[in-house]
């Protein structure tokens, strides 16, 4: 990795980013056994991590635009297609091995069987699983990518419309409106794919905090040039640790309640302190081992919860303790096999496309 390559990253925010894609693995693992009940329960919250972070990067990256420049619809379309291309090919290679994983586990699997579930979980392959298009779900976990792609498809051309009005006006309507119907009329933040009755939970989720993100992202930018003193970071530290052990460890054992919300907030403040730079953390997670976690969390993401799926299936009679060394172990050569293969098709992606421009295009 490139100094600028290093420079380019947030060392803290890759750590966490590692810490809570293991968190939701232990969760996921609840799906060996019958009861749901397992070390961190609760761990579900940590999906509220990325929607926050995923927020706090739009904004750091539309502001980066030039005002005067800003065309809505094609910057719009622009960053929509740079998001999209940033979870490629990793997300595709995932729903591949999903799809086999989960037939492999299937009893009676015929050839129409094959072909239906194959033809109906296009959906998931342009992302539109969130928007109520029903269909073979290969990988369940990638619910969190669709919500996010289809809410930021609504607020960027917001964002971009206005900057200075989104967020200081639409971001706190818009995160109040959406977290405020959830919790009063569902109560908690999981369930993403339970249906609201005119979108579903985890695209309302994902207006929401990301919305949230954004909000993180203006508290940050009046905070992080202040000349804070040893003490004044001394305690900014002490909260950014108590935010993010304080949900790890309510998650241990609680499942989802109207406390969600509150876990929510504790995330903010320690995602706002994270980015900020005045952590006494920061210096120390900026290294090359923590960059690499970082990228490996979408991955150990991506990799894990059709085998909580499958494995129960594939060993009927056995239970959760046996179960889950066969869990991790498969979702650590996944992780493997889709970093690993995702990082060769990059390098061979540029030919690729070249090779393809001059077999379909004159003067490709």
């Amino acid at each position: 990795m490139t100094g600028k390559q290093a420079k380019a990253r947030n060392g803290a925010i890759d750590f966490w980013k590692f810490v809570f894609s293991i968190m939701v693995v232990q969760f996921h693992s609840s799906n060996l056994t019958k009861i749901k009940t397992t070390p961190f329960v609760g761990a579900a919250i940590a999906v509220e991590f990325f929607f926050l972070v995923s927020g706090y990067l739009m904004a750091a990256s539309i502001s980066r635009y030039q005002e005067a420049d800003i065309v809505v619809g094609r910057d719009s379309r622009r960053f929509m297609l740079h998001k999209i291309r940033g979870l490629c090919p990793e997300i595709f290679i995932a729903w591949g091995i999903g799809y086999v994983v989960q037939h492999i586990a299937k009893k009676n699997v015929t050839p129409s069987s094959l072909i239906k579930d194959l033809m109906t979980g296009v959906w998931d392959l342009f992302f539109l699983r969130e928007s109520g298009l029903e269909g073979f779900r290969a990988n369940p976990a990638a619910w969190y990518i669709s919500a996010m792609l289809l809410a930021m498809l609504v607020l960027v051309p917001l964002f971009f419309k206005n900057r200075d009005i989104f967020i200081n006006v639409w971001a706190p309507i818009l995160a109040i409106a959406a977290l405020g119907y959830l919790s009063k009329n569902v109560g908690d933040l999981r369930g993403p794919t339970d249906w609201l009755g005119f979108c579903y939970k985890g695209w309302l989720r994902a207006v929401g905090e990301l919305c949230m993100g954004v909000i993180c992202w203006g508290i940050c930018q009046k905070i992080k040039d202040m000349p804070y003193t040893r003490l004044a970071k001394c305690l900014l530290t002490l909260l950014e640790l108590a935010c993010y052990l304080g949900v790890i460890l309510w998650s241990y054992s609680h499942k989802g309640s109207q406390m969600d919300f509150v876990m929510l907030l504790l995330f903010a403040a320690g995602v706002v302190v994270t980015f900020s730079g005045h952590s006494l953390l920061s210096s120390f997670f900026n290294k090359p081992l923590v960059y690499f976690l970082g990228k490996v969390s979408f991955p150990i993401y991506l990799s894990h919860n059709y085998w909580s799926h499958a494995l129960v299936r594939i060993y009927p009679e056995q239970s959760y303790v046996q179960l889950y060394p066969k869990y991790v172990l498969a979702s650590i050569l996944t992780t493997a096999v889709i970093y690993l293969a995702a990082a060769g098709m990059r390098r061979m992606a540029p030919a690729f496309f070249a090779t393809c421009r001059a077999l379909f295009l004159e003067n490709g």
